[in-house]
């Protein structure tokens, strides 16, 4: 027998019962919100039409299958041939990496049809703290809401965090939902699908607006916060509930400003954990691999999930590692190809996840590429006969000027799979920027970074208040 799947959309001041008996997974959003000091585009100016007609989450399949045959149907509703494919993201590091790239594909989707010109609203550390204080607010203050007493508003949270009003915050859009998935990862695709797809029951298809705005431009950016607690839906029963917030908030120009900083109020965070220490080697003449690792904080840690992508084909989980009481853990897994890219999944007992940087190793020649965690190789030496005498000694080197404390230290540099900043503290919030100023990557530090998708060319890491540039090869 098929489980049922129920969504349950209700706004504002609609009351429903839920059943003796019930356990279906249900779900529920708050209608989006959006203002802006621009009054030109303050009232709702939509640039990607909305659906005329609701469609569920089919469970049986995947978000990307979803998601396609939606667009499927809105290619011949609109008669717009040029929506795109939605692509699904092949890695992502943690619950707020996730949220950020899926709507990013979303816009990317839609971009070409109807002239979305900013596809990627980058992360903001400061944005990502409001949102995760309001995730943590509504548990606290027993209230699935944007606003009140207890929780505060939209304006006030971001306000709280990156400046004033009018100064520093010029606009902002916040979309919320709640509901009873296991993990964050079904939890945030179902509610998406929702928002997207399933909205106009609800709330006339005002989230769907919120995450496809064509008015987002380069001052925006976008933040999620996340936590599970009880909720009782009405009913005398409380069920576990992820609560959702997605955040977009637009930069004013004052120069006073906190944006992309991490030292604002929290009022909770998830509990995080690392996977570290990731390497990869081979084994039976690399018909197989060996990956090993370390982890932090393995209490919370339900199981490793070991991931493997070959030649450039989407990831799949190969094996799976109980954490038990040690404190390195390591896994065999078959291979093929010429190249395996390698990540580890720590997946919580609450029901999020923490992954470790993309490992690549060389399966043709055996051995691991260009990693920031090899070793540097020993310099070949010289031989000396009679007929190649040695080398007159060469003068000694001017010592290195002290390193400026304002500046990051990168390495390698130039780089081509990942970089290591080596006087940034570990869990630092970071941003990589191209030379014109677009966020290319953010996350918070966790030993190395992994660059190997990025286009050749100059990059500026930022964190901890200091800055450095590298080479992508």
């Amino acid at each position: 027998m098929n489980r049922l799947q129920a969504i349950i959309f209700i706004v504002a001041s609609m009351i429903f019962c839920v059943p003796k008996g019930f356990s279906q997974e249900i779900q529920e959003f708050g209608p989006g919100v959006h203002q802006d000091l621009d009054h030109r585009i303050e009232t709702r100016r939509v640039c990607v039409p909305s659906p005329k007609k609701d469609v569920s989450y089919d469970f049986k399949k995947s978000f990307e299958a979803n998601v396609n045959a939606a667009i499927k149907r809105e290619r011949v509703a609109f008669g717009q041939k040029n929506i795109g494919d939605y692509v699904h993201p092949a890695y992502y590091s943690d619950p707020v990496d996730y949220a950020h790239k899926i709507i990013t594909a979303l816009r990317k989707a839609y971009a070409n049809a109807y002239g979305i010109k900013v596809v990627d609203i980058p992360l903001d550390a400061s944005v990502v703290t409001a949102a995760q204080n309001h995730s943590c607010k509504m548990i606290s203050c027993n209230q699935f809401t944007h606003q009140s007493s207890c929780t505060g508003s939209p304006k006030s949270r971001i306000s709280e965090q990156v400046g004033s009003w009018g100064s520093c915050l010029t606009g902002y859009s916040e979309n919320i939902a709640i509901n009873t998935s296991k993990s964050i990862e079904g939890a945030m695709e179902w509610a998406i699908f929702g928002m997207m797809y399933d909205d106009l029951a609800c709330c006339n298809n005002g989230h769907r607006e919120n995450f496809l705005k064509c008015t987002y431009d380069n001052s925006w950016r976008m933040g999620f916060g996340y936590k599970k607690g009880k909720y009782s839906f009405g009913s005398s029963r409380s069920y576990d509930t992820w609560f959702m917030t997605w955040d977009y908030a637009k930069k004013g120009r004052s120069s006073s400003c906190k944006w992309d900083k991490s030292n604002g109020k929290k009022v909770c965070k998830p509990a995080t954990v690392a996977v570290q220490n990731l390497k990869v080697n081979g084994q039976s003449d690399c018909t197989s691999l060996k990956a090993t690792w370390t982890a932090t904080n393995t209490g919370q840690i339900q199981n490793f999930e070991v991931y493997q992508s070959t030649d450039g084909k989407g990831y799949k989980r190969v094996t799976t590692v109980k954490p038990g009481a040690a404190k390195s853990f390591s896994s065999n897994f078959s291979t093929s190809g010429k190249e395996s890219k390698v990540f580890v999944k720590a997946v919580t007992k609450e029901g999020s996840f923490y992954a470790s940087e993309v490992f690549v190793f060389n399966v043709a020649d055996c051995k691991p590429s260009a990693n920031p965690t090899d070793p540097t190789p020993d310099q070949p030496g010289e031989d000396v006969t009679d007929n190649n005498p040695p080398a007159p000694p060469k003068p000694e080197p001017k010592p290195d000027p002290k390193p400026d404390p304002a500046q990051i230290i990168i390495a390698p540099n130039p780089a081509s799979y990942y970089i290591r900043l080596t006087n940034v503290p570990y869990g630092t919030p970071y941003r990589i920027t191209s030379m014109k100023g677009r966020t290319v990557r953010f996350g918070y530090y966790r030993r190395n970074i992994y660059v190997g998708r990025l286009a050749p060319g100059t990059y500026v890491v930022t964190a901890d208040g200091k800055t450095g540039r590298f080479i992508k090869q």
